[in-house]
């Protein structure tokens, strides 16, 4: 694995960039192997997903020095579920080793690779061939990527708000949220074709449509080189409703995508609940005030149409939720606004609760559907009324 490309599919890190930090990762990829026989045993496979998968990490740069920016998202590959502990030992291990890198071990169990989903699912299906220690792990999912996947990228990144790391007043316009609505925006049926990289963005017409080429491009160079973000705030801002109207099926108009979030199949898992809970939330504090009491009435609509069976843990919050009248959103006080932060934030805990093991294979949610179209005609997708 060490004479890997890992830069094969970047558009803009030089060679003199590339090689340090190849250099680097070479170093890093001998302690996961290493780690991973002492740790894990000669059966246990360790594989990279995420964007060293996609061969697209993005750097930083420090004076003449440059280190990797993104995460290293490993995935331990075991016979079952039951050697956490041997998981545990394993990245302590290789953070210890490698303080500089932010590795984050994902785990799953051998017996789930066929049903292994989401993007996770096709990053780690692209780069299982080349494990980092161990076998080659047989039977893995050729993961699909269309809506579903879309919509789950975009909830991550305007999701991140939420996040108990996260300070109050922390935005959610970065580099990452823009792209994210750019891949969206570019997921349609669901056809198993690898991993979708944000490289790829540049040449692709639908995403160039909505932005430009050269948008697009400042950036992929952006995320990749660790870049401050390029697009004013407003302008991903519409790139996010243009990108959500693709994926629910409405004309990129607040009305309509609105309408369309009033469509809310009853008993609803929390998965889908809280993806449009979130797209609600974002055009709540967002959005342009006259739409506030659309976006906080589309808010109450689906958190009572969530199965209360889904929410392991927040119900509380679900209910304090479902208990503010959109018209106290639309009065543009803060206390809805600072009280819709914190409960969303515990709601996030439980989301990831199940999309985690969901997406690993561990338990798979058969009624997790993705945004549904609602009309019958997207409309344009350059206007946004």
């Amino acid at each position: 694995m060490t004479d890997l490309d890992w830069f094969s599919h970047t558009a803009t890190i030089p060679p003199a960039a590339r090689q340090k930090v190849a250099g680097h990762l070479a170093g890093y990829v001998r302690t996961v192997r290493d780690q991973a026989r002492r740790h894990l045993g000669e059966h246990a496979s360790v594989c990279v997903s995420g964007s060293l998968a996609r061969g697209e990490p993005a750097l930083r740069r420090t004076g003449t020095d440059y280190r990797l920016g993104s995460d290293a998202d490993l995935v331990a590959i075991c016979d079952g579920h039951d050697e956490l502990g041997q998981v545990e030992r394993f990245t302590r291990a290789v953070l210890a080793a490698h303080p500089d890198i932010d590795s984050t071990v994902f785990t799953v169990a051998r017996q789930d690779l066929g049903r292994v989903t989401g993007r996770f699912g096709a990053d780690l299906h692209h780069a299982a061939a080349r494990p980092l220690a161990g076998p080659i792990p047989v039977g893995l999912a050729n993961s699909r990527i269309g809506l579903r996947e879309g919509m789950e990228g975009l909830t991550h990144q305007l999701a991140r708000i939420y996040c108990p790391d996260h300070p109050p007043g922390a935005s959610p316009w970065q580099t990452k949220t823009a792209l994210e609505a750019l891949r969206a925006l570019t997921c349609s049926g669901g056809q198993p074709r690898g991993p979708q990289r944000y490289s790829s963005l540049i040449t692709d017409r639908r995403a160039s449509a909505v932005l430009g080429s050269a948008e697009v491009a400042a950036l992929v160079g952006a995320r990749e080189q660790s870049h401050p973000m390029p697009l004013a705030p407003a302008h991903t801002y519409e790139l996010v409703l243009t990108a959500a109207a693709h994926l629910f099926g409405t004309a990129a108009t607040h009305p309509a995508l609105l309408t369309g979030l009033h469509t809310v199949p009853a008993g609803i898992h929390l998965l889908d609940g809280f993806q449009r809970a979130i797209l609600a939330a974002t055009f709540i504090l967002y959005g342009p005030p006259r739409f506030r009491c659309a976006a906080a009435a589309a808010l109450h609509v689906t958190l009572t149409a969530i199965d209360r069976d889904t929410v392991p843990t927040a119900l509380a919050d679900l209910d304090a939720l479902a208990a503010i009248s959109p018209s106290e959103f639309g009065r543009c006080t803060g206390h809805p606004d600072r009280v819709l932060r914190a409960r969303l934030q515990r709601l996030r805990a439980d989301y990831y609760h199940h999309l985690g093991p969901h997406n690993f294979g561990a338990c798979p949610v058969t009624t997790y559907t993705g945004p549904t179209s609602t009309a019958s005609s997207t409309g344009s997708t350059h206007r946004h009324g």
